[in-house]
């Protein structure tokens, strides 16, 4: 059993060397054995009873004393109920009323149990020691290592969930596979990329997950910028020719896959992906070891697929051992090839093109005149060589469940990936190191006694790099039960990316949910004139991220490339997705922390450049205890209906916004006045809802009237998921929120209305597609009034 701070698995206690007396002991069983010690030589007749009468009212007598003695004892220790320790504090309450609630002295409690910085660097120390790729050793290695030590912990059950699926690889029998080169006219050789070649680590090799394999020549190389369509769009504009041209482009602003997908559209033969030291080295001189920038040898790394929807080869049910897979699964994947590089290679490459010079805003920080091109102004030529694999490989996921007392079927799921291309110090190394601490001390505390009101799930998921596989497709196998019960899910993914303040991505239900939270937590303030002992987390997160229409702080954007994606998207689930992170206005080009997916990302990254003495860790891992305690303990459910109303009261802006596109176009829409009206007649029915949700007396209220309040909010979310899903996307299931196709970082609201009005439709196909999706959304927020209302029954 787990003990404060640092412990030993398995370790017995006795009565004498326990620290508390409310400590578990081992006793022996003695079933069985009173018949062997006292009678195996009893030759006694069976009707001889008297010394056994005696001998039964002997030990009658002594107990009665016994506990007489005990009431006394602790009646003198324990004045009153409120000084009884929390595990033992009697239920007064009858049958029919609440039996268990949150309690903010029980919550304070488990966040002191925090704060042991071993611990923290004990779990960094492991999740960093090697490159956790999935499907291969080091990965299953450390899956088995959290199995065992999990079932040390006095959880209901340590399950290991299992899927075959299909993954990318670099080609490691070829070291020189993936490379650029550069020639002259008559074939002599003037340039390869490089890398940081790792001894310690000879699983790093630089790939673009799913980028298929394929040699391209050519001197018609461009300059692409981010590669967003708007960018993609001054090359036309130039009358720079994308077709057949090796792109070269920056990561930032927009996932690496919407990239590559904008660039294949366009015609282009291949893709070259690099950092350009203005958003990831902020034109500092000094780089990585000395700072946190990334440096000119580094290349990150990342996926390219374009549909994220889990195994690529089951796309519409769980990839579990034995299920049948397509054949054809490159429809996921680009068709042109795209490797990374170092922005050393990248300044060579982009030296000496010909083209018009840039404009001022596509300057990067490379110290050479950027042009769009295409080509040279010699006539070199430059070939790039990809050789990736794809194969079939068992994964797995590892969680922990601690069922509910009296909400069994209810679920409160804290999830974290496991796997890395790197040694992951932030990406995947804090999100472990909290989950690990998390249940180390909720165990601790089930141990004790304690037993949330609803069932905690701690997840590790596996394969998540390559598109968050490992947590769809349990998503996809346990689809029935999320939707009928799954609360929320908590999404632990790079999760300290930075030290300038605590941040978050959260559905609108969790958003006064996790103002309180944050507001339980003190800053340690050092050197920071404002801050004072009375300075929270909260206090810090709205000063530095504060939301331009209140006094409270802004929420950012859940996008899609995490865990959460198939609990938001494809179920309906309310989704936490919190982060500490740099400083966005002084860093307004850095769209997260320099290292990610680099080699450079380690432990030491962590503990030199972002959280030396893991008081961030500390920070974060108490605030989400009490996140968990909320959501996990509350008689009610601390769901935000207001917010909730207010987002989908949003959605009259993005009709608005149609309009304004169909009258451009001569066009109108009578659907879109039914819409509308449905979206006030929701409104109405949830604000009486939340009126008399906030006037319930808990005093009078039953288990029973609780169980089908909680239902209400839990299915209001589900009212919003068509099994049609959205246009081009149907793996994206929620009709309220989903992310932009052309940025899966980016989330928009009624994205059904917004894909069809900006897709390249005619103006016969969008008022098909528009009409299909108001409707959707009209019949989805009827849905939504009966679950508030009891329509179907009143």
């Amino acid at each position: 059993m787990p003990s404060k701070g640092r412990y030993t698995a398995g370790k017995q206690v006795s009565r004498y060397e326990a620290d508390s007396e409310n400590i578990d002991i081992e006793y022996k069983n003695l079933e069985g054995q009173g018949h062997s010690v006292w009678c195996s030589n009893c030759t006694c007749p069976l009707g001889d009873k008297k010394p056994l009468v005696i001998k039964a009212l002997t030990v009658t007598v002594v107990f009665g004393i016994g506990l007489v003695i005990g009431f006394l004892l602790r009646k003198t220790v324990y004045s009153s109920n409120e000084d009884l320790p929390i595990y033992e504090k009697p239920n007064t309450s009858s049958i029919y009323s609440i039996k268990q609630d949150y309690d903010r002295e029980f919550s304070k409690l488990i966040q002191d149990d925090l704060e042991d910085v071993y611990n923290y660097e004990d779990h960094m120390k492991i999740i960093t020691r090697c490159v956790h790729m999935s499907g291969v050793g080091s990965a299953n290695k450390l899956l088995d290592y959290v199995e065992q030590k999990w079932k040390t912990f006095p959880f209901d059950a340590v399950k290991v969930k299992k899927y075959n699926v299909t993954l990318s690889y670099a080609n490691y029998t070829n070291m020189n596979a993936n490379l650029v080169t550069v020639q002259t006219a008559n074939g002599s050789l003037i340039f390869h990329s490089q890398y940081n070649t790792s001894s310690s680590h000879p699983e790093y090799l630089p790939f673009s997950a799913y980028s298929p394999s394929g040699k391209v020549t050519t001197n018609n190389v461009v300059y692409g910028h981010y590669g967003r369509p708007e960018d993609l769009q001054v090359l036309v504009e130039n009358n720079v020719d994308i077709k057949d041209a090796l792109l070269i482009i920056r990561y930032g602003r927009i996932h690496p896959a919407s990239k590559v997908k904008n660039a294949e559209r366009y015609g282009a033969a291949a893709v070259i992906l690099y950092s350009d030291p203005a958003d990831y080295a902020n034109n500092q001189s000094t780089v990585y070891p000395e700072s946190w920038w990334l440096p000119g040898w580094a290349v990150q790394l990342a996926h390219v697929r374009y549909n994220l929807l889990g195994d690529p080869s089951t796309p519409d049910y769980s990839s579990i051992t034995g299920i049948h897979h397509k054949s054809e699964v490159k429809s996921h994947f680009p068709k042109i090839p795209v490797q990374p590089v170092r922005y050393e290679d990248a300044r060579f490459l982009l030296s000496d093109m010909a083209g018009p010079i840039v404009k001022n805003e596509w300057f990067g920080g490379l110290n050479l005149t950027y042009r769009l091109g295409p080509g040279y102004t010699d006539d070199r030529k430059v070939v790039l060589q990809v050789e990736n694999m794809i194969q079939e490989r068992l994964i797995s996921n590892i969680l922990a469940v601690v069922k509910g007392h009296y909400e069994s079927d209810k679920y409160v799921i804290i999830g974290s990936h496991i796997d890395s291309w790197i040694q992951g110090g932030v990406d995947s190394g804090t999100g472990y190191t909290v989950i690990q601490e998390l249940a180390r001390t909720f165990a601790y505390h089930i141990g004790k006694g304690w037993r949330p009101r609803r069932t905690i799930i701690f997840a590790l998921w596996d394969a998540s790099k390559y598109g968050n596989i490992g947590a769809y497709e349990w998503v996809q196998e346990h689809e029935r039960q999320l939707v009928a019960g799954a609360v929320a899910y908590i999404n632990l993914d790079a999760l300290i990316q930075g030290n300038y303040s605590f941040a978050a991505g959260a559905s609108p239900l969790l958003h006064s949910m996790i103002f309180n939270a944050t507001q339980t937590v003190q800053l340690n303030c050092t050197n920071t004139a404002w801050c004072t002992k009375e300075s929270t987390v909260y206090s810090k997160w709205v000063r530095s991220f504060p939301d331009p229409q209140n006094d409270k702080p802004r929420f950012k954007s859940l996008g899609d490339d995490s865990d959460h994606a198939p609990f938001a998207y494809r179920i309906g689930v309310p989704v936490l997705f919190p982060q500490y992170t740099f400083n966005e206005t002084k860093y307004p080009f850095l769209s997260t922390y320099p290292a990610i997916g680099a080699l450079e990302d380690t432990k030491d990254y962590v503990e030199n450049f972002i959280d030396p003495n893991y008081i961030l860790h500390i920070t974060m891992t108490k605030v989400l205890a009490d996140v968990i305690l909320r959501l996990s303990d509350s008689a009610i459910l601390p769901f935000d209906l207001q917010s909730f109303i207010d987002f989908v009261e949003n959605g009259k802006n993005v009709l608005s916004e149609m309009m304004t596109v169909l009258a451009s176009m001569g066009k109108t829409l009578d659907s879109t006045e039914l819409c509308t009206k449905a979206i006030d007649r929701f409104t109405n029915a949830a604000t009486n809802f939340k009126y008399k949700m906030n006037n319930i007396d808990i005093t009078q209220f039953s288990e029973f009237d609780l169980y089908i309040l909680n239902n209400k909010l839990i299915q209001l979310t589900r009212a919003f998921i068509s099994e049609v899903g959205l246009p081009g996307n149907k793996h994206y299931r929620n009709i309220l929120l989903a992310p932009d196709p052309l940025d899966l970082k980016k989330e928009i609201t009624f994205p059904g209305i917004y894909w069809s009005v900006h897709s390249n439709y005619n103006s016969t196909e969008m008022i098909e597609h528009l009409n299909e999706q108001i409707s959707l959304i009209v019949l989805s927020l009827n849905r939504a009034t009966d679950i508030l209302n009891d329509a179907m029954v009143t």
